[in-house]
């Protein structure tokens, strides 16, 4: 298994990642630590129980302190089926009503099509599903010594979104409403909510942004993810307005971002967008 990426935000928040674009990877997602006085904040701990031990490895080289709570910024597979590690040692999972209700819906079926994966099942077949114990519909606080906001911007990338804001440290963790050097997925995006996600991310007081792929930096990154959504969304209008199919699509936002990860999520982004750019489909004007 590759060994994770470190990346140390101040000194109580560190990020760590697989890096690269698929499964055995957790799909380049990032798992966040806030180490607070009366124990760890952990965000989005990857996508299955081996990557869970590699985190908490690293995270044993910080600090012995436990994790009290896991925080869930959606119902991703990628971003919590690495979760029933630390609930099993006694953390609480904290998430958006709508990511339980996802969680409880679809994982299940997927967990099963995936470990049927030849590349897949090795590494989640111990997966275990667990599901939040604490939700919440707007925001809620954590206060372990250090203060943690958590607040739910809308259905943006899902429907069960949040960020992560830590005021004394000015450190905001984006979950997927922000991808740094890899193709947002649209899957289950609310076009219009992915842009108002964007919004209340700039509207808080933050010097650092950690998207949920990809590396941390400055406001900078929310400013490329909102350029890379209008990017997108001109390339499909346009090409729809000029009859051009899927494959000269995708042809073109290949080009327009050619170092980007995760190219497997375009076709998806083009059949997204052209059902909300059609008024016909009752999409966007």
């Amino acid at each position: 298994m590759d060994e994770l990426r470190e990346f140390r935000v101040r000194d109580n928040v560190w990020v760590w990642t697989l890096g690269g674009d698929g499964v055995g990877t957790s799909y380049g997602a990032n798992c966040v630590a806030v180490v607070a006085d009366a124990g760890v904040v952990l965000v989005d701990p990857l996508g299955a129980p081996a990557h869970a031990r590699l985190v908490e490895a690293a995270l044993r080289r910080k600090t012995d302190r436990p994790v009290r709570v896991v925080v869930l910024t959606h119902h991703h597979a990628d971003h919590t089926w690495g979760a029933s590690h630390f609930v099993r040692q006694g953390a609480l999972l904290l998430a958006h009503r709508a990511c339980r209700e996802r969680m409880a819906a679809e994982h299940p079926t997927l967990l099963a099509t995936r470990q049927a994966q030849p590349e897949a099942a090795e590494l989640l077949a111990e997966v275990a599903l667990v599901l939040p114990s604490l939700t919440f519909d707007e925001g809620v606080g954590l206060h372990l010594g250090v203060e943690v906001e958590v607040w739910h911007p809308g259905h943006a990338h899902s429907p069960g979104d949040v960020f992560l804001y830590l005021p004394e440290a000015s450190v905001a963790v984006c979950g997927d409403l922000v991808f740094s050097g890899y193709h947002f997925h649209y899957e289950h995006a609310d076009p219009t909510g992915v842009r108002q996600g964007l919004q209340a991310l700039r509207a808080l007081d933050a010097e650092v942004f950690v998207p949920g792929h990809g590396e941390p930096g400055g406001p900078e990154l929310v400013a490329a993810q909102a350029a890379y959504h209008d990017a997108v969304e001109e390339v499909v209008r346009q090409a729809l307005a000029a009859g051009k199919g899927e494959a000269e699509v995708l042809a073109a936002l290949r080009a327009r971002f050619p170092d980007y990860r995760r190219e497997w999520v375009l076709p998806v982004t083009y059949q997204r967008l052209r059902q909300w750019l059609r008024p016909a489909r009752g999409g966007r004007p």
